[in-house]
């Protein structure tokens, strides 16, 4: 028979502003040393994870201006046809690869067909990373955790253009053309060497969910089971309950599912205007004179508007997890109506002015995607009773966003338009527009669901506390009169 076990949650903590610049320290020494180690294992390599998925998404992007287009004679909208290669095959694997990662290098492409099949392997065994690291952060934090920890994992979308500008630039000035490679090839090349070990230590470090994962190594029994109790408190539901025609027909009927889904389509229109400052700096180049911009400047400039995003991205999730007390609207709602006005101006103001005009519009244009971390955040916590329409939304939500993804620059910033896509730069502004109605929709909608579930006393305890944070778990030798003893949960460990 199995050993009893039994643990204490005191009373909910209040926050004190250390706990609000990182939340572990309002709670237990034993609920802090299980955060440290799954910040250590899950949030570590995860964002490490992102970080080299990125870099590759971005690594074509910088490889184009710095010598593919000529070498591959990549002209009218083949750099548009290269990326939806990508995107499709991102599309198809989604779901089948869920949990996969892997690199393929495409330094091997000689021709254009090659580099579009590359791309499209590159895209399918990428597919399930994203979703699943933001559904994976969902079943272990709460929500007084969670904004900052998909902040963090969402900086590495932000700060991994960064790197492939600066790797690009580094690597064309001291690489161009070692070994008979140009240097755009090396980019590929070195990005699939640090990929590899990366890879190798995610598949050792990054963790089951609490409801799946048995005692190993990393996560002894009574760490998972303070996961357990952690999620329970929290009302965050573990996985169960099986698929069936019913089911998926229901989440499919959700308001949750749709309008969180609807927000991420239209996800590709805020991000597009971003992607046109580095075609802005290579246009002012003309053939047979002197060059305006470097290679490097090219590759450069435009890191600065991933900086701004990262840095605002992560204020952002720290001021709603902390003032805000886990409340995710005002941010999000801030940062589109901000979006609008940067959209409207790159539409009247002049494409070739100076620089001082247009290049902080472009800096500025990605604020609202800033909303990504913060809008996964709040569809896991309006989803914690239902594990698996929490997991079927965070994949159609990226499913949709990168089918849009595939069309949107055909139509709306082809690279033959670039940089003159003020008729992109509208829709955007229109589509952000579109994204506060929805956002404001969802705000209410959720506000009527926790008032109808507060006369129901439906509410978990968590909901209900002042700092919207679990209780934390004593170590033993501490003891509170407000405290629950919590027995018998052997038996649930062995599930």
């Amino acid at each position: 028979m199995a050993e009893k076990t039994s643990y204490v949650m005191s009373a909910p903590p209040k926050s004190s502003w250390k706990g609000w610049l990182w939340d572990s320290a309002d709670v237990s020494k034993e609920e802090r040393r299980f955060l440290l180690k799954l910040d250590f294992t899950l949030l570590t390599f995860g964002t490490l994870g992102m970080l080299i998925k990125w870099i590759d998404t971005s690594n074509i992007t910088n490889a184009f201006v710095s010598g593919m287009k000529e070498d591959l004679n990549l002209y009218g909208n083949q750099y548009n046809y290269i990326v939806v290669a990508w995107t499709v095959g991102y599309i198809i694997g989604q779901w089948p690869s869920n949990f996969i990662l892997t690199r393929v290098r495409a330094h091997s492409a000689k021709t254009y067909p090659q580099m579009l099949a590359l791309r499209f392997v590159v895209g399918l065994f990428e597919a399930g990373y994203w979703p699943a690291l933001y559904y994976i952060l969902g079943s272990w934090y709460n929500k007084r955790e969670l904004g900052k920890r998909n902040g963090i994992l969402q900086s590495a979308v932000s700060i991994a253009p960064i790197f492939s500008g600066f790797l690009q630039a580094g690597i064309y000035n001291g690489l161009n053309g070692h070994a008979g490679l140009a240097g755009w090839r090396w980019l590929f090349v070195i990005n699939g060497i640090i990929s590899l070990p990366i890879a190798i230590l995610a598949f050792f470090f990054l963790p089951d969910t609490p409801g799946t994962a048995k005692p190993n190594w990393l996560f002894s029994e009574r760490e998972i089971e303070i996961a357990r109790k952690r999620m329970s408190v929290a009302g965050r539901v573990a996985e169960g309950k099986p698929y069936t025609v019913k089911s998926i027909l229901g989440y499919l009927t959700s308001w949750k599912t749709i309008l969180f889904t609807l927000v991420f389509t239209m996800q590709p229109f805020g991000s597009q205007p971003a992607t046109s400052f580095v075609f802005w700096l290579k246009a002012h180049n003309k053939k047979g004179k002197p060059a305006v911009y470097s290679v490097a400047q090219i590759n450069e400039y435009p890191t600065l508007g991933n900086a701004f995003t990262a840095v605002y991205s992560l204020a952002a999730v720290w001021i709603s997890d902390g003032p805000l007390r886990g409340r995710r609207w005002p941010t999000i709602i801030f940062g589109n109506l901000v979006a609008i006005v940067i959209f409207v101006l790159l539409v009247v103001t002049p494409v070739f002015g100076p620089f001082s005009h247009r290049a902080p519009l472009y800096i500025l244009s990605s604020i609202g995607g800033s909303a990504v971390p913060l809008t996964m955040a709040w569809m896991s916590e309006l989803i914690s009773d239902n594990a698996e329409q929490r997991a079927f939304t965070a994949a159609s939500m990226n499913t949709l966003q990168y089918t849009f993804s595939a069309w949107i620059p055909l139509v709306w910033f082809q690279q033959v338009q670039q940089p003159n896509v003020t008729a992109g730069n509208r829709a955007a502004a229109v589509v952000a527009g579109l994204n506060v109605i929805v956002f404001t929709i969802i705000t209410v909608l959720a506000h009527r669901e926790k008032l109808q579930k507060k006369r129901n006393g439906e509410l978990p305890a968590a909901s209900t506390s002042s700092n919207s944070s679990t209780p934390s778990i004593d170590d033993g030798n501490e003891k509170n009169i407000s405290s629950v003893v919590v027995e018998d949960v052997a038996p649930v460990l062995k599930r």
